[in-house]
């Protein structure tokens, strides 16, 4: 993996998914260059502040675009500035009330820059429990009016739906199948606002999604796959192991135990994890994630699963992606990308252009 920041691989990493989500709309690759350029190596505030600058900058130019008449102009730079106020928060505690205002900020850049013209993306409601959980449909390209195959994308940690968004979705598209990004428990607006924490028995928000999903019209119900990234490697394992409608599995990152792979591992994300699992306490936060285990689930998966990771993780443990294997008993395949070849990152961060093809042709294999 590239290192902007030599000796700091959760900025440099978190820099590589910035780029990433550029090549797919979701950003400009030289307006997070200069940003990055003002911000000394782990100075968090300057981190908060100059993405800030970047983000309200960006903002005031769709305004005036809009006020103009100027109107893909003014939805391609609120989307821009979504992004920008999102990595502004990224790393301030939750506590912080500064996180809030600036995750607001973010998601009402988004609305806005979705809903000038006509909606890029579908915003979409899953009944769950008792309210609702916020996702977004992408059609498949071509074939208007027949049932597709549908891929319900899930996030790990705090991932949310609109980030999901250029995260891959349109090369699932342009592969003839839709994709749901949805925001469950732990995640989200549906942890600020609806206090919906995370919790082990993630196939109940993943089942309420598939029954949205089935309902519709433009969707295949037998030709459904569910695909989770980083911590979701966990959720969506756990929801087509305990659900017999999945068609196929997708890990763009493997997680078999949320202690073990991710909260042991990788301290930096500790204070997250208490936070989306309601917690008070370290002590209460990993107690609550000992449940959060795939051992005597993913021998019940019966679809074909495929399982990816980066040989050299440092965010969830590689061994999570040979557990995961180990455990399965459905037809299966793992890939362990390898530094040569780009790719040995979290969720190949560097290398996700051959990590989408290789993933995606699969599912394409397999639902399509």
């Amino acid at each position: 993996m590239y290192m902007y920041y030599p000796n700091n691989n959760p900025w440099s990493f978190l820099l590589q998914r910035l780029f990433d989500e550029a090549v797919q709309d979701g950003a400009d690759l030289n307006e997070c260059l200069r940003t990055v350029e003002r911000i000394p190596d782990k100075d968090f505030e300057a981190w908060y502040r100059e993405w800030m600058k970047t983000a309200e900058h960006i903002e005031r130019l769709a305004h005036e675009a809009f006020e103009k008449g100027r109107l893909v102009t003014a939805k391609d730079a609120y989307i821009r500035a979504f992004t920008y106020y999102r990595t502004a928060q990224f790393w301030l505690e939750y506590q912080d009330p500064r996180k809030d205002a600036a995750f607001l900020r973010a998601q009402d850049c988004f609305q806005k820059g979705n809903t000038l013209g006509t909606p890029s993306y579908e915003r979409v409601e899953i009944p769950f429990e008792g309210t609702t959980l916020p996702g977004y449909f992408c059609p498949a390209e071509g074939g208007k009016g027949s049932k597709k195959p549908a891929v319900l994308y899930v996030g790990g940690a705090d991932t949310f739906a609109e980030q999901l968004i250029f995260m891959g979705a349109s090369r699932i598209t342009k592969r003839g199948m839709s994709c749901m990004t949805m925001t469950g428990p732990g995640q989200g607006e549906v942890v600020r606002v609806k206090k919906l924490y995370t919790r082990p028995d993630y196939e109940k928000p993943i089942g309420a999604a598939l029954d949205y999903l089935e309902k519709r019209q433009d969707v295949n119900p037998k030709k459904m796959a569910v695909m989770g990234v980083s911590m979701a490697g966990y959720y969506a394992a756990r929801g087509a192991s305990l659900d017999g409608r999945v068609a196929a599995c997708l890990l763009f990152g493997a997680c078999y135990s949320v202690v073990d792979d991710l909260y042991d591992y990788f301290p930096h994300i500790r204070s997250s994890l208490q936070w989306i699992v309601g917690a008070k306490s370290p002590d209460e936060a990993r107690e609550r994630y000992a449940k959060f285990t795939l051992h005597g689930v993913i021998e019940k998966m019966k679809c074909p699963l495929l399982i990816n990771h980066g040989a050299d993780d440092f965010i969830v443990s590689p061994a999570a992606a040979r557990k995961t294997y180990d455990g399965a008993r459905c037809p299966k395949e793992v890939r362990i990308w390898q530094a040569e070849e780009g790719g040995s990152a979290h969720c190949m961060g560097d290398n996700r252009a051959q990590a989408y093809a290789y993933m995606f042709d699969w599912l394409a294999d397999k639902i399509r």
